[in-house]
């Protein structure tokens, strides 16, 4: 399951997922966030996946899919800073490579193992 809530105190967007999260459902929230015209653009992402069974699911390759896909949605006008909290070194290794999958001018993705040091990297933007 993926939820969100757009924090209006500090502009982020606070994700959260958890339990199995297939590839398709991320495809899904991805899409929802390109089209939602209230969301600023600006957009700063925490996206916590520390129980989210997504890597569980989600082979290498998809991580090349998912982030072809997102590079297709973010337009010229849209900044997004994508905070992603994980916990493991699988999980973060596969954080690493949809990182290296996703790089774009206009759409920068770090790994975190932390809530702080994820909040820290996006008060930079």
């Amino acid at each position: 399951m993926i939820t969100s809530k757009f924090n209006t105190e500090t502009g982020i967007l606070e994700t959260v997922m958890s339990g199995e999260v297939t590839v398709q459902e991320f495809l899904e929230y991805t899409k929802g966030l390109s089209t939602n015209k209230s969301l600023p653009s600006k957009l700063k992402i925490l996206s916590d996946a520390k129980k989210a069974k997504i890597f569980k699911t989600v082979k290498p390759e998809d991580m090349l899919k998912i982030a072809e896909f997102n590079k297709e949605l973010i337009t010229k006008g849209l900044f997004v800073y994508d905070a992603i909290i994980v916990s493991g070194t699988f999980e973060t290794a596969l954080g690493q490579l949809y990182k290296d999958y996703s790089a774009k001018p206009n759409y920068l993705v770090e790994i975190f193992s932390s809530k702080k040091a994820a909040e820290n990297w996006l008060r930079k933007f």
